[in-house]
């Protein structure tokens, strides 16, 4: 399991993650620190605590905007929220890079990468960018274009998820091939 971190450990360009539906899959985002977010009334306000990240469709009933954020739980697409509404009430976690394979293997799928990141200024930028631009993939697709896919574009500069990959492929050497190839697929169909 995951060790658990105290928001005060974040740095700005941490992969973070939350667990979700009793700790079946987690929702990944990039934390950023202070920023500014734009609230329901489209009015600017800063915030200490922001986290960038990527959300499909919601089942969220709430159509009330966060106090603290102006986030509104519908909303899908690259958002900025404050790390409460990241959280939603679940655990936080720091996501590891440039881990031995070893590791990988016996931790659970969705928690760490052999990637080296990218330094902290680029993985903002990064972010950023797409928070601003709205270009992060054609649309959200759970298992080939998520949250986990952004939050490590952010950081290594390629999509990838392996939370999908461990669990249905594996890190063995035909897993990886497999789940590159049924991305690859994938992304030839839903092109333009």
């Amino acid at each position: 399991m995951p060790e658990k971190r105290r928001h005060d450990s974040l740095r700005p360009g941490d992969h973070i993650y939350s667990d979700r539906l009793m700790k079946v899959y987690y929702h990944h985002g990039i934390y950023v620190g202070k920023a500014t977010v734009t609230d329901a009334r489209n009015e600017q306000l800063e915030i200490n605590d922001a986290v960038i990240h990527f959300e499909g469709v919601n089942k969220s009933t709430s159509q009330t905007p966060c106090r603290t954020c102006g986030h509104n739980s519908r909303r899908i697409g690259v958002v900025i929220s404050c790390l409460d509404c990241f959280l939603k009430g679940n655990s936080l976690y720091v996501y590891e890079y440039d881990v031995h394979y070893l590791k990988l293997r016996f931790k659970r799928s969705g928690t760490c990468s052999t990637h080296p990141s990218r330094p902290v200024d680029e993985v903002l930028r990064t972010a950023f960018g797409y928070l601003r631009d709205q270009n992060f993939g054609k649309k959200y697709n759970f298992f080939f274009n998520n949250c986990e896919d952004f939050a490590t574009r952010c950081k290594i500069g390629e999509a990838t998820s392996n939370q999908f990959a461990g669990v249905f492929f594996g890190f063995s050497l035909p897993g990886i091939v497999a789940y590159n190839v049924a991305k690859g697929v994938y992304e030839g169909i839903t092109e333009d």
